[in-house]
């Protein structure tokens, strides 16, 4: 098995993220493991209680953001780890793709919510195109 130096944990705050964040502390331990926030302005502005202007709303996608990721460090420090953070504002599963195929990462974690009928139809799944179109080991947690 190839060595593992380079880790991408695809990180959105929610329980599924955090446990793919655990994995990644967990299972490699000696890795660099970057947590990477997708900010996607689409549905950000769908999520906004009201209609704000353009600016106002990339302003506290990025404060959302650098929020999700100063806890992924929290969470990294219980595990007695430091993590490196970054945020790219895309789809998220093209900006996963593209930044651990511009990094040199050997292998991207991820959680999975699971959805599945209409739900999944309508709102596609990101771990799912990560892992149909990575060209490095997906890890997906449930």
């Amino acid at each position: 098995m190839a060595s593992v130096d380079q880790v991408l944990v695809a990180f959105d705050g929610t329980p599924l993220s955090e446990k793919a964040l655990a994995h990644a502390l967990d299972v490699y331990s000696d890795a660099s493991i970057t947590v990477l926030h997708v900010i996607d302005y689409i549905e950000e502005s769908y999520s906004a209680k009201a209609l704000v202007g353009d600016e106002t709303l990339r302003k506290r996608a990025q404060e959302r953001s650098a929020e999700l990721l100063a806890e992924a460090e929290a969470k990294a420090d219980e595990h007695d780890r430091v993590v490196k953070t970054a945020s790219e504002v895309g789809k998220a599963a093209d900006a996963i793709l593209e930044y651990a195929d511009t990094h040199g990462i050997d292998v991207i974690v991820i959680g999975s919510h699971g959805r599945s009928g209409v739900a999944r139809m309508l709102m596609g799944s990101v771990a799912e195109t990560v892992m149909k179109r990575a060209s490095v080991p997906v890890t997906v947690v449930r």
